[in-house]
């Protein structure tokens, strides 16, 4: 019987030792100079927060340790690969006004730390998690915009794209310096683009849909020209000092809505009525105008390489690229008469899933003979896979993009 006491001992106490060895060898030991509520929350409050927060557009929030300590390896994955922020142009190629990248020291900061124990910090300096602004960023709009009636994104529904028509009920034409976005469900809404239309086609194809606002289809006659704003989460609105998009007396303001669900609010039922702020400037802003560039429609398999001269004396703002084949890199110079070339824009795995415009943080002068180079990497054996455009018409190329830009010089923005 003694024998048998002291050997149930020496069993339990072999289980506690192993549970206590297991328990210890599952978490990395703390190497990490940096912890969260000291350090990382102010990177992710700033950096990630409008995304990954309770009731926002990612799956997991980070703006609590609890929130965000289980998925540091996940959190590591995305840095080191590049892909979050979701902002994809290559630093020191070009610079840009709504800019959303990581810092080197800000990366190397989440990535000691996720890897060296990832570390609380002192519990009395715990943050408050931030609240969502419900603020206009640049202050109290000109005209705000409305959808008329709530759109119910329905249960059943993993992902949709719709229009909404907003009358501007202005009487006079005016000269548009900044434009923001309010999403009325923003668990939801990846991302929202704001065109202005007056020639009353998104008025026709609404009132021909039952439900609010019309759905997006190939053979619509909207839009006919690129938006004059793009919002994703995490960017804010561009301010134009010096120049503008002009609405004309009487024009609708279309709002193009992309819903889409992650794991999360999958199968859950959304009402939204989402609001457009407009900034109205003064009559001395120089008008903007777009132009369309397109690639060729056949490759050599590994590249494609296309050029387009400038024929006037221009100022460059802005680019929106659409890819629909599959691409490693895009890169867009400039190149003057005199044989100056000038970065503008370098993406790393080009996703039009991440709709963004990029705004040129110094505007480029470009005298008339100014030749534009895109030259676009291809993975092996990238396939095409045509999508429906939103530069004003059908696409008809694999990589196409809208240059934004002034008639003549400007002083910078």
């Amino acid at each position: 019987m003694k024998n048998l006491r002291v050997k149930s001992v020496g069993v339990a106490i072999f289980a506690v030792v192993m549970i206590l060895v297991s328990s210890t060898s599952t978490h990395t030991p703390i190497s990490s100079r940096w912890n969260y509520n000291e350090h990382l929350f102010p990177i992710f409050r700033d950096q990630c927060g409008t995304c990954h927060n309770d009731g926002g557009i990612a799956p997991m929030s980070l703006v609590t340790y609890q929130d965000a300590f289980p998925w540091t390896q996940s959190i590591r994955e995305e840095i080191l690969g590049l892909r979050m922020p979701p902002w994809q142009a290559e630093d020191g190629f070009g610079r840009f006004r709504n800019g959303h990248a990581l810092s080197a020291e800000q990366m190397d900061m989440i990535l000691e730390w996720s890897s060296g124990g990832y570390p609380q910090g002192p519990r009395d300096q715990a943050p408050e998690p931030p609240t969502v602004n419900q603020e206009w960023v640049l202050g109290q709009p000109s005209l705000i915009g409305e959808m008329s009636e709530s759109f119910l994104f329905d249960g059943g529904l993993s992902e949709t794209v719709r229009f909404f028509v907003i009358p501007a009920q202005i009487s006079d034409e005016q000269m548009i310096s900044a434009i923001d976005f309010q999403p009325g469900a923003r668990a939801v809404i990846r991302s929202a683009s704001v065109f202005l239309d007056n020639s009353g086609t998104a008025r026709t194809l609404d009132s021909g849909d039952p439900s609010p606002g019309f759905a997006e289809a190939a053979d619509n006659d909207f839009p006919a020209s690129p938006p004059v704003a793009i919002w994703v989460p995490g960017q804010v609105p561009v301010l134009m000092e010096t120049a503008g998009h002009i609405i004309p007396a009487g024009a609708d303001i279309v709002l193009r809505i992309h819903y889409k669900k992650t794991w999360i609010t999958e199968g859950q039922e959304f009402s939204d009525q989402s609001r457009v702020g407009l900034y109205f400037s003064s009559d001395q802003s120089e008008p903007i105008d777009s132009l369309l560039i397109e690639s060729p429609v056949e490759s050599d398999g590994t590249e494609l390489f296309f050029t387009h001269r400038v024929s006037e004396n221009s100022t460059f703002l802005s680019l929106l690229p659409e890819v629909d084949i599959e691409a490693s890199e895009l890169q867009v110079t400039a190149v003057t008469p005199d044989g100056q070339r000038i970065p503008m824009l370098w993406l790393r795995e080009p996703d039009s899933g991440w709709l963004t415009r990029f705004w040129l943080k110094d505007p480029i002068s470009a005298p008339d003979g100014t030749t534009l180079e895109t030259r676009v990497i291809l993975e092996p054996g990238a396939t095409y896979a045509p999508s429906i455009s939103i530069l004003g018409k059908a696409p008809s190329s694999p990589v196409r993009f809208s240059l934004g830009y002034v008639n003549g010089q400007i002083s910078g923005n």
